[in-house]
């Protein structure tokens, strides 16, 4: 019997990692054919219809070289609700040989019958994640010089990561003591998430602005 997980909280990091801690080892191997990444094209804003039936014409055939063939759904809550329920029949009944993973910001960013249809899996932090020195509140604490540095730092990350770093931030100021000057952070965060999200603009100028004006 096949299986269909759905991987869901913490950062891109932290998904990838308990992903491969189900045992898919080879996810950055693009050349192995029973491999399928799916991810959002670079011009579009969704994941459409068109990768939910690639999605099933690769798991019509049985494996080439290993004894699974695996799907790997980068960033499944960009999928449309088209796009989903088209995989529908197939996450209920997997081919045998079949075992497809959906990477997800939250639990609740998928349609019902999806979730319903997958074993769930919470990614938590990894230590390595937790030690980074990128909290809002150590940031807080910089000089100008070093939070530009750090908004340098940041902005290498791909576009998924940063925002989620920036989700993070928003998280935190919302566990410390509430006040006029913690809600204007957390909405000057929220708005340059927004822009980085939404348009093209310069991932690092934009963070640096950020930072020195928290």
């Amino acid at each position: 019997m096949g299986k269909a997980v759905l991987i869901y909280g913490g950062t891109f990091k932290d998904r990838v990692e308990t992903l491969r801690k189900q045992g898919v080892l080879h996810i950055e191997n693009s050349g192995d054919p029973d491999l399928l990444l799916v991810e959002k094209e670079e011009d579009k804003k969704s994941i459409g219809i068109s990768a939910s039936r690639g999605v099933k014409k690769f798991l019509q055939e049985k494996p080439l070289s290993k004894e699974k063939k695996t799907v790997v759904i980068a960033n499944a809550e960009l999928m449309g609700a088209e796009a989903q329920n088209a995989l529908l029949k197939i996450l209920e009944e997997p081919p045998k040989y079949a075992e497809i993973f959906l990477l997800a910001k939250t639990e609740n960013s998928l349609l019902e019958t999806v979730i319903s249809r997958c074993i769930k899996k919470r990614a938590f932090p990894s230590e390595e994640i937790e030690k980074e020195d990128s909290g809002i509140h150590k940031i807080l604490d910089m000089n100008p010089g070093q939070r530009l540095d750090k908004a340098k730092e940041i902005s290498e990350m791909e576009k998924e990561e940063t925002t989620e770093v920036m989700e993070k931030w928003v998280r935190d100021l919302h566990l410390t003591t509430p006040g006029s000057a913690t809600a204007l952070q957390i909405k000057k965060i929220l708005r340059t998430k927004k822009t980085l999200e939404e348009t093209n603009v310069n991932q690092r100028l934009s963070l640096e602005a950020l930072l020195l004006d928290l």
